[in-house]
């Protein structure tokens, strides 16, 4: 039988509970929640999801510049999304969130 803490990965525990973690598109590690920006394709293009519950489809980049790079380099929000991620739009969510 599978043991709970084998159902899902977990951060350390907190004293509200374990915490999710979800992994970076840009350094593939697994990182709490709450430590990283999540993306969301929209019509048009992609926005940052602050409250991580807006609708769609999302991914998660650790807030370290290098990940950023990384990740636009390999497409990884392209792949991640299944949209098209331009130039313009890794300009915009840089500016808003590395800034």
């Amino acid at each position: 039988m599978n043991s709970p803490a084998r159902r899902g990965r977990t951060a350390p525990e907190s004293p509200a509970g374990p915490r999710p973690v979800r992994t970076c598109v840009g350094c593939r590690q697994g990182k709490g929640k709450g430590e990283m920006v999540r993306l969301v394709a929209a019509d048009p293009g992609v926005r940052v999801d602050l409250q991580g519950r807006a609708p769609g489809r999302g991914a998660y980049l650790c807030r370290d510049p290098a990940c950023w790079t990384t990740a636009e380099r390999r497409q990884a929000l392209n792949r991640a999304l299944r949209v098209s991620v331009t130039a313009e739009d890794w300009l915009r969510l840089r500016a808003g969130i590395l800034s």
